[in-house]
């Protein structure tokens, strides 16, 4: 709890950090984001590979000053891992629907550094190797909580890129009668289209007849 608090205080002062008066207007933006997860886990299960899978869903963008924005999404984000036993590639799929709160830092117009909390709940698990029972997904935990590192590149147009990393802080197993622990372990590569609205499209100046 202690390691959470910490980051939130992070965040927080990184939001406050700089608050620069400027006239130029500044405008919320909404749009879509989609891309590839690297997802594997970490802890106490050992022999885990990563799996390569995909991410998708919504985004907002809040402007907080004109060089702080906090971008809010709803995604879908397949995860999981693969695990060998006896021999046998087992593929674990976490499903889960998330909430990531990201504060944007950015140098100049185009560039941003990242960092924010990334609250999830699973959809579903399943697993290659058996068909999959109730007590499979019962082990994993319904809620996961993690801290998102990264940075952005936007265009003026209003198509993006970004390149995070999801820190897990909260075990996924919930076994009875087993102390295991183990994290989330997330890459994604993104690429998004933020619309502009009436407001801030870009306007050519009149032409004097």
């Amino acid at each position: 709890m202690k390691k959470i608090a910490f980051l939130f205080l992070i965040f927080f002062g990184f939001l406050s950090a700089v608050y620069a008066q400027d006239d130029t207007p500044l405008y919320t933006r909404a749009g879509f984001k989609t891309g590839l997860n690297y997802a594997n886990i970490t802890g106490d299960a050992e022999g885990t590979d990563a799996r390569i899978r995909m991410h998708l869903g919504a985004v907002i963008e809040f402007p907080i000053s004109q060089q702080i924005y906090i971008q809010t999404e709803v995604l879908y984000s397949a995860q999981g891992y693969t695990i060998d036993q006896n021999g046998t590639e087992n593929k674990i799929s976490l499903n889960y629907l998330t909430l990531p709160v990201i504060g944007k830092f950015y140098f100049g117009d185009h560039f941003s550094l990242e960092t924010g909390p990334r609250f999830a709940t699973l959809a579903n698990a399943t697993e290659s190797a058996d068909d999959t029972t109730d007590e499979f997904f019962d082990s994993f935990n319904n809620f996961d909580f993690g801290w998102v590192v990264g940075a952005g590149y936007k265009f003026e147009s209003g198509l993006f890129f970004q390149l995070h990393y999801n820190i897990g802080l909260s075990n996924i197993n919930d076994i009875d009668g087993l102390d295991i622990t183990n994290n989330t372990a997330l890459g994604q590569l993104s690429v998004g289209y933020l619309f502009k609205t009436k407001n801030n499209r870009r306007q050519e100046p009149a032409v004097d007849q």
